[in-house]
């Protein structure tokens, strides 16, 4: 008798696990936020192929920016957007506990040998962008292999760095343009408005936007963006009328329009000269 209570007892726990169960189901299917496709799967590796926010949860807040090619594991995706479970510093996988997420638009599956997105430009030809700081032109310069002629295949105007500094009151900071010989990077491009986040070196300068809750901006620098080194980018502008002037922290504005055209026809490892 005590064997057969005992057995009794087990397969009620086990009937009433399975009802908990099922109606914890019923709940989560019932619940509109959880019908999100929200889903989990063996852990996959991605690949960002533009720069991109990362936030505490999908649309959450940002807590961090990581460039092109950064690797990152995933076990969870909801919606557009896929939970991080690791990263790869100094090439070591290492799990990470916080929450973490990025849109699935800036991913790609790793392949061991990633490409920056090309231009698509005949591979016997090359090119290189010069900006005149005298004045504000930047024109892009092509060779096709074999010839000595260089023929000019792109004109605009641009906006540079203001060549002055912020009063101390706001950071201190001075922003120029330096002349000097420079390299495309990478390559940017979100058809949102790529997001610009104050950092922390210039929060004295966006006092009045970060009181009132306002640290990153979409679309502010346009939607294409090449990164040329230093702190230094050729980008587009929410502000057109700053084209032609000392505007800008020390980046190279120009029209959107004309930086799409502009990015469409250079490649990362492509020279940028950039002259008084």
């Amino acid at each position: 008798m005590p064997t057969r209570n005992i057995n009794t007892s087990r397969i009620l726990t086990a009937l009433l696990l399975l009802i908990s169960s099922y109606h914890a189901n019923l709940l989560a299917s019932a619940n509109p936020e959880n019908r999100s496709s929200s889903a989990t799967y063996n852990a996959q590796t991605f690949q960002l192929v533009t720069m991109a926010t990362v936030r505490t949860s999908p649309n959450g807040e940002i807590v961090d920016v990581w460039n092109p090619q950064t690797r990152f594991t995933s076990r969870e995706q909801r919606g557009d957007w896929i939970k991080v479970s690791g990263t790869f510093p100094n090439d070591q996988w290492t799990p990470r506990i916080e929450p973490m997420w990025i849109n699935k638009f800036y991913t790609a599956s790793f392949t061991p040998k990633p490409g920056p997105i090309p231009s698509g430009r005949p591979k016997d030809v090359s090119r290189y962008i010069t900006v005149e700081k005298s004045d504000f032109t930047l024109k892009v310069f092509e060779t096709k292999k074999g010839s000595d002629e260089e023929e000019i295949v792109y004109t605009t105007k641009v906006a540079l760095g203001m060549d002055r500094c912020m009063p101390k009151e706001k950071g201190g900071k001075c922003y120029f343009t330096d002349p000097g010989e420079y390299q495309i990077r990478w390559k940017i491009y979100d058809p949102l408005g790529i997001e610009w986040c104050i950092p922390k070196s210039m929060e004295k300068e966006f006092k009045s936007d970060i009181e009132a809750g306002n640290r990153c901006f979409r679309g502010s620098i346009g939607d294409y963006a090449l990164n040329i080194g230093k702190t230094y980018a050729i980008h587009g502008t929410a502000n057109p009328a700053s084209i032609g002037t000392k505007a800008s922290h020390g980046c190279v504005r120009t029209a959107n329009t004309d930086m799409q055209r502009i990015f469409n026809m250079m490649d990362v490892g492509d020279k940028v000269y950039i002259r008084e």
